[in-house]
Formats: structure tokens, sequence, C-alpha cells
């Protein structure tokens, strides 16, 4: 009997493009495909895998390593996973993986795996570049193997550069990868028909990349003074308090702070709060309702060079609500 190969969209980009945002605007603007997603991330404490708007069900996630090298196994058995849960009939896959992921291993995955090839077939493998950063990321090996293994390269946050830096920056782009197709955009705000549906993997130019993917066991080492750690807490945030330390934090190591995210839970709010930073630039904003006091716990993750992981996590919890300061919790280490 004929199967009908399930297709993979694989997103990828370097800390804080915007992946997440851009797996969430694809599922909200769905017009009834049954998604299945596997997010993977580097830190050991998860935040992205909450913030996907699918059904949980349908949702994977891999965390404290890297789906192209230490927790490959994991992706080949996640999809899997998915692939045999007949309650959602999958209609398609997206994988995003970490911000440090080297493509090529991932690629390899699925181009190498007998039981995959049978059953799964690579659609598109789209990478997010973040205009406002780029430059101090150009130079960094893994994010130019992002672009250069990219068939669709969307070019996000454009509202922060003029038309002659987009246009600049586009030409790096096309210098490292003339073949991708570039699309401009804010938020992640990417029409869904052009994203998905649109077969544009070719497997000779990846191999015009790397000729060996298919013999070659592809095994990428991280820059290992690149880290992250993580710290939660059940207790209360203060919000005058978090933003000071915060703010403070990135004026004094914002050098060294390559990413930041957290869900947070702030006294008086019955919202959770979504955190995100990509060098000196912050964002935090309210999301859905906290389900039950119970469930109430905020997560924060720190990747970057350099940083001492006793105070980043002590900083963070010196943040709790006053009430709560003498029975804090202790960081995650």
């Amino acid at each position: 009997m004929f199967l009908k190969k399930i297709p993979v969209t694989v997103i990828s980009g370097f800390l804080g493009a915007g992946k997440t945002t851009l797996v969430n605007h694809v599922l909200t603007h769905n017009t009834g495909a049954n998604i299945g997603v596997i997010v993977n991330e580097f830190g050991e404490v998860g935040i992205d895998g909450e913030l996907i708007v699918a059904d949980e069900d349908a949702v994977i996630e891999i965390r404290n390593g890297c789906i192209c090298c230490t927790v490959r196994t994991d992706l080949v058995a996640g999809v899997k996973v998915l692939l045999e849960r007949s309650d959602i009939n999958l209609d398609r896959l997206i994988i995003e993986t970490s911000g440090l992921a080297d493509p090529a291993p991932v690629l390899q995955t699925f181009l190498a795996d007998t039981d995959l090839l049978n059953r799964v077939e690579l659609e598109s493998v789209v990478t997010l570049v973040d205009a406002a950063n780029f430059q101090r990321q150009i130079h960094d090996g893994i994010a130019r193997e992002q672009i250069a293994f990219a068939d669709l390269i969307v070019l996000n946050k454009v509202e922060l550069l003029d038309t002659d830096e987009i246009a600049l920056l586009e030409k790096d782009l096309r210098a490292i990868n003339p073949i991708a197709v570039i699309i401009r955009t804010n938020n992640s705000e990417v029409a869904t028909d052009t994203l998905l549906g649109v077969h544009r993997f070719s497997l000779p130019n990846v191999l015009a990349i790397e000729p060996g993917i298919l013999q070659d066991e592809h095994d990428h080492e991280h820059d290992n003074s690149i880290t992250s750690c993580g710290v939660e807490t059940s207790h209360a945030l203060d919000p005058d308090r978090f933003n000071r330390w915060v703010n403070q934090l990135v004026q004094q190591q914002g050098q060294h702070i390559m990413r930041m995210k957290g869900v947070l839970n702030f006294h008086g709010e019955a919202r959770q709060f979504y955190f995100h930073s990509v060098h000196m630039l912050l964002e935090a904003k309210p999301g859905k309702r906290w389900p039950s006091a119970e469930t109430r716990q905020s997560r924060f993750v720190f990747i970057g060079r350099h940083f001492d992981r006793a105070v980043l996590q002590r900083g963070f919890l010196d943040c709790v609500y006053e009430i709560s300061r003498r029975s804090v919790a202790q960081p995650v280490l």
C-alpha cells in the first residue's frame, strides 16, 4: 500500500531571530491541516515548547542540546512518535531547531534514516535572519551555515532598518546564498501559503554545499564558549524589581549575553508574561492566563559567553516579590 509522505519544513535561524513567533503565526493562520511540531532548545529549562500554540499532543520538545549533535537520536524518535499518533493523523511536520543548530546534520538525519525516507520528505528549509542584529552575527560560522542551507530566507524585523540598510543586508545574504528566495517581514508574519506547500528543497543544491552529506556522519561541535543556564521559581516576581534588574544587567553584561527568554509570573497578574531579549533589545508582553495557581512558575534562560551562572541565577531570584523572599526557590543548576 502506497503511503503519502508527510512534508517536513525545517525552520532555522540564529538566536532570537523569531523562529517560535513564525511557527505560531503559521499555526494560527493554518487552514485546517494537522501540523506536528518538534521544538529544540539549547538550554536546560524549556521555554519555547510552552509558547507554541498547537495542541500539546502535537508538540514534542527536545531540550538541553542541539538536534544537530547531542540529541539527534531524540529528533528521529520524536518524529516517529508523532507519525505513530493515530489520533493526530499528521498532514505535515515543522521542525524548529535551536538557534545554535548546524542545518547539515539535521538534514542528513532525514536523508539517511531509511525509515524516515519512506515516511517523510523535506519540503523546505526556512532560515530567519534578524535584520537588527545580523551585522554582529554574520561572522558566526553557524549563522552563515544556516543561511547557506536555506531554501527560503525570511528577513525579519526590517522595520528597524532603513531601505538602504536592508539592500546592503540582502547583498550580504546573496553573497552567502545566491539562490534562496528572500522575503522581508516584521514580527515573523509570513503568508502560510508562501511558507508551506511549496517544494523548494533541492538535494543537488545541498550536495553543492556539503558533498559528503549522504555518506559522512556530521557531528557538529559547538563553540564551547557559548553556554546556557536556567533558573525557575514558583514564587511570584516583583515586576518593578525585575525591570530594574534586567535593564541593569543588559547595560553591564549585554555584550556577553546573546539571548534571554522566559515565562514570568508577576505578582498581581493573572496572565503569563513572555520575555525575550537579543543582545541589548528587550521585549516583554502579556500572554495567556495561568491555568491555575498551582501551575504558576517562572522559568528563565540565559545564553551567552563568559557569564557567571550563580550571579545570573541569584539576580533573577532576587526579583521575587517581597513577601516570598525568605522562602525563595533554589536555582536550577
